[in-house]
């Protein structure tokens, strides 16, 4: 792929990417040839990958994407055949190839408040949630991320409380089922979800719509 350009050092759009990488992404050689795939929600995130995706990946990269629906896997986003993006991403960024079963934050990223706060808002706005619940008859959020790597567990967890935020951390034992133990992190209340969307500024609008709707339906 020609025309590529890789950055030579993390920038907060960079943390960024790597949070939507470690979240939607996927990366590994077959037969010697690279290739790269981004893809979330076939119709929740479609929004977020024609605005804010696509414009990170020309700006980081040159990348134009071709983004297309893959009704087959029910998803939406984009696979690129790239062995120096691959090399990229793997060698220089040393994020992981194949399956993300043990994976850890970079540590330029984990140490540094702002690119962890953009960092967060990649990894939130593809593999995280916002829940509305009902308690004591008011609307309450809660901001959860799961993972089945302990490993970038317990780092989220120092970077989550290096950044002043309460949460909890749950083990959902899975092992029964034949699958990997998952690993949650749940951030509650309206002062929290406030701070979140604050500082860590969610780009994807299925979050924004949400939380604007919570905030409409506080007193």
């Amino acid at each position: 792929m020609k025309n590529l350009t890789f950055p030579t050092k993390i920038t907060s759009l960079l943390a960024e990417e790597i949070g939507l990488h470690l979240g939607d992404g996927s990366m590994n050689y077959y037969n010697d040839r690279g290739l790269y795939q981004l893809r979330g929600h076939l119709i929740d995130d479609k929004k977020h990958y024609n605005s804010r995706i696509k414009f990170l990946y020309k700006k980081l990269f040159n990348l134009d994407l071709s983004l297309r629906e893959m009704p087959s896997c029910g998803v939406y986003g984009f696979q690129i055949w790239s062995n120096e993006l691959v090399d990229y991403k793997s060698k220089v960024l040393n994020l992981p190839l194949g399956k993300k079963l043990n994976f850890s934050i970079p540590p330029q990223i984990s140490s540094n408040n702002k690119l962890a706060k953009s960092f967060l808002r990649g990894y939130f706005d593809t593999d995280g949630c916002l829940y509305i619940e009902n308690k004591r008859g008011k609307p309450y959020p809660r901001i959860e991320m799961a993972s089945i790597s302990k490993k970038f567990i317990e780092q989220l967890k120092i970077v989550l409380k290096n950044l002043g935020y309460n949460f909890g951390c749950y083990k959902e034992n899975r092992e029964k089922q034949g699958w990997q133990n998952l690993y949650r992190i749940i951030i509650r209340g309206e002062g929290m979800a406030e701070r979140w969307f604050s500082e860590v500024k969610p780009q994807n609008p299925k979050h924004l719509e949400k939380f604007n709707k919570l905030k409409m339906a506080l007193p």
